[in-house]
């Protein structure tokens, strides 16, 4: 039986609440400082979702929410940020997860305001870890000396920790459309109406017999860390992609074997050494040769080969094929 998602709706709610205040608040660089006792609710409450989500995922990665015993040998309760967000960036490299500021209420104009990694130092604990948990802490415990610390800064970075997470739980690939009927969109705010979220695309492969993650090409390692989204061809399309390349390799090394060009070519020089067939063909006789031995009568098809965004948990994008 599929479990309900708590944790979006009130998701939803807190975002629609932190708009609100966006109305009467102008959200800019000059005003990050700005606090209020509605702030610091909306803090606390996106806080308590946070610790929620944390040890809900701790659980779903394999973590044990037993009691453990701490540094004296005191039995504790697993915590949320040095245990639990500790696993999750282990695994999925939170700390590192950029989102964009794009809702149409803020006017952030300075980078450094408009992008954010909010889950940064958040499995830290005290002056160590994450301004927004720092103020969520001193909030709770000591509001009345504490309510500058409920400012428009923490509330958005606490907000973006929140969202994130919820992504994670939900888990969600989207279909987003045929790559050649160029209707392949997708959405980054992915449900947002204050984020949006960073992506790498992993649609430029290199073909060959044997293929992996190592046929990627064009996405830096930068990207990847930064990115909640990967942009990917979904697999029956990548096995169908590397069956019609297996099949218009199979006919052009036939091609190869039996042209005459080429095997007269290689009569007269039999010292020759060529890297590949492509470099061959096109050293012995031009684009020409090339053309007419390179077989793409299976890639070139039109196909209806789809695109899905997949979430980025730094573990395999495409599977391995011949599939072992």
């Amino acid at each position: 039986m599929t479990v309900p998602n708590l944790y979006w709706p009130i998701y939803k709610n807190l975002e629609n609440e932190c708009l609100a205040v966006a109305n009467y608040i102008h959200f800019a660089d000059d005003q990050l400082g700005v606090y209020s006792a509605i702030i610091a609710d909306l803090i606390v409450r996106c806080s308590i979702e946070i610790e929620a989500l944390a040890k809900d995922l701790y659980q779903q990665l394999g973590g044990d929410m037993s009691p453990i015993d701490d540094i004296a040998g005191t039995p504790r309760d697993p915590y949320f940020d040095t245990d639990c967000l500790d696993l999750l960036e282990q695994k999925w490299k939170l700390s590192k997860k950029q989102l964009k500021l794009t809702s149409i209420n803020f006017y952030f104009t300075d980078i450094k305001h408009q992008i954010i990694n909010p889950l940064h130092k958040a499995n830290k604990r005290g002056t160590s870890g994450s301004k927004w948990k720092q103020a969520y802490q001193a909030i709770k415990h000591d509001r009345k000396n504490s309510l500058a610390k409920a400012n428009i800064c923490n509330l958005i970075h606490s907000m973006g920790a929140l969202y994130i997470l919820n992504l994670y739980y939900k888990d969600d690939r989207i279909d987003i459309g045929r790559v050649y009927l160029n209707d392949a969109n997708f959405d980054s705010r992915a449900g947002s109406e204050i984020f949006s979220t960073f992506t790498v695309k992993a649609t430029s492969l290199s073909m060959s017999k044997d293929m992996d993650d190592s046929n990627i090409q064009g996405s830096s390692e930068s990207d990847l860390e930064k990115s909640i989204f990967i942009i990917k061809y979904d697999d029956k399309s990548f096995f169908e992609m590397h069956e019609s390349h297996i099949k218009d390799l199979e006919i052009t090394v036939q091609n190869f074997r039996n042209s005459k060009e080429i095997q007269t070519y290689f009569e007269k020089y039999p010292e020759s050494q060529f890297k590949s067939i492509n470099q061959a063909c096109f050293e012995i006789g031009g684009i020409g040769l090339l053309s007419r031995i390179v077989c793409t009568k299976h890639t070139m098809q039109l196909k209806t080969h789809r695109l899905e965004a997949k979430l980025n948990k730094h573990n395999n994008i495409y599977p391995k094929v011949p599939e072992s």
